[in-house]
């Protein structure tokens, strides 16, 4: 037997990559260390892709997936061994993965059970994740990514999270439905009617009043008490909380919320009283960061989403503040107590920082009032819209406005654009006031602009355009100018063009536009002198 000190130490990382399963090593930020080449393999993935790289960010959203975003449910994932040091398990993880040119291009969609895996030092520091992943075969997936829906149980609180698609009518139940309520998914029912045809028939007028109220009004958070019957046959008073989405127009497109059991609670008055376990549910079914305040407005919860994004430690409430952008620091206190001294709800836009790569997003935080039956403000609830994207977009069309402007401005053509059947003006060229003197243009009628054109048929011109919604063209127009500001007129000719702005089949407005044709226009007169002289001369021969 060889000397142990002669022994060489196998290369485990060599080890690790040749490893039959679905592997990858993450550090404590989630950031990928190393991956087994059958988990490379099954992702379609490089290793030089993956590696370094925030897990969560690789994970592209499957077309039929939950409206949750998948990186979002494994960041969440992540964030409970992170802050528990527990394994925790999603039990199905869809996303899409991009196939290469040999295998045909486009897309696959996968399917997978995951489990996160905590790796302790000796003193229980968190050192590594481990992230195993195993496609699903068996089980069918859809009955898997309902139950899959909220994946994390509200300790204290009997609830059961929901998520409901107003526009297409479907129901998503969260992962305690069987727990809670005794259904499973496909007892529920996947509409509205599920829901509707479980609460007691002498609460059920009285709740969806109050459901259409805060829909119609506006508001973003809903909360009421009723019955509700479970698989046994027996009623349960519940405790209900859904948060409102609304598209661009304010109409509600989905809500998301939690069911609470007050059945199940030793004391439920106390449930209703306490702000932490009365919202804590409602707060963490939420896919965005949220949070809620006493009415002095000192922040009393955040949602684990927060604490993922800013990397503040759990359960920590104060120094919020030092996740803000330097720049927008003093307007968002500023607007906040304004709020706070008022009532008012507020709406705000500003830059949070990104503790995974330092870098800063723009979010809209949104701030509601809640009061209670005596009127009373009870609370303030906020939440956070991710829309860096949009912002992004938004400063991409500027810049490329601003460029389209500064070729407009250098362009041969001076373009003025009219609106309206009042024909008011929102946009000249530096070259127009060149043309016709320098004169209030913006906003103003094109009668009140050029009050001397009355005698010309250009009112009728652009008239005629804005009615019919044809273009009219004229040529080599002659117009009397003061070119050099120095009280001498000179004569210009322009080629005009008069075209209708039109906008879905509908006629917005006339873009004029003109051309100085004035050294084409006496080229052609000196040709045509010269050669009428000529004609003349040989008259004369």
């Amino acid at each position: 037997m060889p000397a142990l000190s002669t022994v060489t130490l196998p290369h485990f990382a060599l080890i690790f990559c040749k490893l039959p399963g679905l592997y990858a090593v993450l550090s404590p930020e989630f950031i990928v260390l190393d991956a087994t080449e059958a988990y490379l393999n099954a992702r379609h993935i490089s290793r030089e892709s993956l590696l370094h790289s925030y897990l969560p960010h690789t994970f592209v959203d499957a077309s039929a997936s939950s409206q949750i975003p998948q990186a979002q449910v494994m960041e969440k994932s992540l964030q409970h061994v992170l802050n528990y040091k527990e394994e925790h398990h999603l039990l199905a993880f869809r996303f899409n993965v991009a196939l290469a040119e040999s295998k045909g291009d486009g897309t696959k969609e996968c399917a997978w059970s995951i489990t996160n895996t905590p790796v302790l030092s000796s003193e229980g520091e968190l050192l590594y994740i481990l992230h195993e992943a195993r496609e699903l075969t068996e089980k069918p997936v859809n009955t898997l990514l309902s139950e899959n829906l909220d994946p994390f149980p509200h300790k204290g609180v009997n609830a059961v999270s929901w998520e409901y698609d107003v526009v297409h009518n479907k129901m998503y139940w969260g992962a305690s439905l069987k727990e809670v309520l005794g259904y499973t998914p496909e007892e529920m029912g996947l509409g509205g009617e599920s829901w509707d045809d479980r609460v007691h028939p002498d609460d059920f007028n009285t709740v969806q009043d109050s459901i259409e109220e805060a829909k119609n009004s506006g508001s973003r958070i809903w909360a009421g008490e009723y019955r509700f019957r479970k698989a046994d046959g027996s009623y349960i008073p519940v405790l209900d909380q859904g948060y409102i989405i609304r598209n661009q127009d304010g109409h509600a497109i989905r809500t998301i919320g939690s069911i609470i059991d007050l059945s199940a609670c030793a004391k439920p008055e106390e449930v209703l009283k306490d702000d932490g376990a009365r919202f804590r549910p409602l707060l963490e079914a939420l896919p965005h960061m949220a949070w809620f305040a006493d009415p002095s407005g000192k922040i009393l919860y955040f949602n684990s989403n927060w604490y993922s994004f800013t990397g503040m430690e759990p359960t920590r409430t104060d120094g919020w503040t030092s996740v803000i952008h330097p720049e927008d620091a003093a307007f968002v206190l500023t607007e906040w107590h304004n709020s706070l001294a008022t009532g008012i709800p507020y709406e705000i836009e500003y830059r949070l920082q990104d503790h995974h790569d330092k870098s800063y997003r723009w979010f809209q935080e949104r701030a509601m009032p809640m009061y209670g039956p005596d009127g009373e403000l009870q609370y303030w609830m906020g939440t956070y819209t991710d829309i860096d994207e949009q912002k992004q977009a938004i400063d991409r069309i500027h810049e490329k406005d601003l460029q389209l402007e500064n070729i407009l401005n250098h362009s041969p053509a001076h373009l003025c654009l009219l609106r309206g059947p009042e024909h008011i003006c929102q946009y000249v060229t530096p070259g127009v006031p060149l043309l016709y003197g320098s004169r209030q243009y913006l906003n103003r009628t094109a009668r009140s602009i050029w009050p001397e054109l009355e005698s010309t048929r250009f009112f009728q011109i652009i008239e005629e355009v804005y009615t019919t919604g044809r273009t009219i063209r004229v040529n080599e127009h002659k117009l009397t100018i003061d070119r050099h500001r120095n009280g001498k007129l000179t004569e210009v000719y322009l080629n005009l063009e008069y075209r209708p702005l039109v906008n879905n089949g509908q006629t917005e407005g006339v873009l004029a536009s003109a051309i100085e044709v004035t050294e084409l226009v006496q080229t052609k007169q000196k040709a045509e002198k010269l050669a009428l002289a000529l004609q003349e001369g040989k008259s004369c021969l």
